[in-house]
């Protein structure tokens, strides 16, 4: 009776754990929050199409373990989705819980670049006209598509192969670092610059939503070699990655890669 008493306690503690694991493990992606972007994003993010044409859904993060020192809060990051990192969310064992819901509207932009003095961050979009970012509303972050995404625009008007692309990086096509100087008499000189010499998204259109997020908790939001302090609210700081207007400046619009990563 001692060993049933035994075999017994230790089936009731892995279900258990079983159970815990699954609670905080959700599976993305099932219906009806099965919209798919058809890129990297989706492994952090899920959301449904409305019958009015906007998204919802919610953003994903994965607690580190840390504690940022400037903030005291826990440090959090997005899951980097199954392959050489295992951090799908349902299948592999990481936590993931909701930082952000989200709403979004369809939206174009062109794609201006990725790397840049932060490292490689989300990558920065121009909004053709302000008239373009919807109001009421805080719509400060712009995502991408590709052709296997489920937006139903793509049936009618194909992705731009540049704009076809799984990874932020990969926008930027081909792209060398080394020494730059400017000969217009500013004695301008940048000794880790990187310049875009072909290929690439690079002044391209690329359909996507233009994203606003709301976070439910507070953390430090670990993204493109920095650390952001979240609380619950309107967030327009931790994905802003838009702009109206811009001029190409060495050693701002492309800069010293370093780390981090981008959607």
């Amino acid at each position: 009776m001692k060993s049933l008493t035994v075999i017994s306690m230790a089936s009731a503690l892995t279900l258990a754990v079983v159970a815990a694991y699954a609670a905080g493990n959700k599976e993305l992606h099932k219906a009806p929050y099965n919209f798919l972007m058809g890129n990297h994003i989706d492994t952090h993010m899920e959301s449904k199409l409305k019958k009015d044409g906007s998204l919802k859904g919610r953003l994903y993060i994965i607690f580190t373990g840390e504690t940022d020192e400037a903030s005291g809060l826990p440090v959090a990051r997005h899951p980097r989705g199954a392959g050489q990192h295992n951090e799908e969310c349902g299948v592999d064992p990481v936590k993931c819980v909701v930082g952000w819901n989200v709403r979004a509207l369809p939206a174009d932009a062109a794609f201006i670049s990725h790397s840049g003095v932060s490292g490689d961050d989300h990558p920065v979009w121009m909004i053709n006209s302000r008239n373009g970012i919807p109001q009421p509303g805080s719509y400060t972050h712009f995502h991408w598509i590709t052709n296997a995404s489920t937006d139903p625009r793509i049936q009618s008007i194909p992705v731009p192969d540049a704009c076809n692309v799984n990874m932020a990086g990969m926008l930027e096509g081909d792209v060398i670092t080394g020494l730059l100087e400017l000969d217009n008499g500013t004695n301008g000189r940048w000794p880790d610059a990187k310049v875009h010499i072909g290929g690439g998204a690079e002044n391209i259109v690329c359909p996507g939503w233009l994203l606003e997020i709301t976070a439910i908790r507070e953390f430090a939001f670990q993204h493109g070699g920095e650390k952001i302090a979240v609380s619950p609210g309107i967030d327009n700081s931790t994905h802003l990655n838009i702009v109206t207007n811009y001029s190409i400046v060495p050693g701002i619009t492309g800069g010293a890669n370093q780390g981090g990563g981008g959607h």
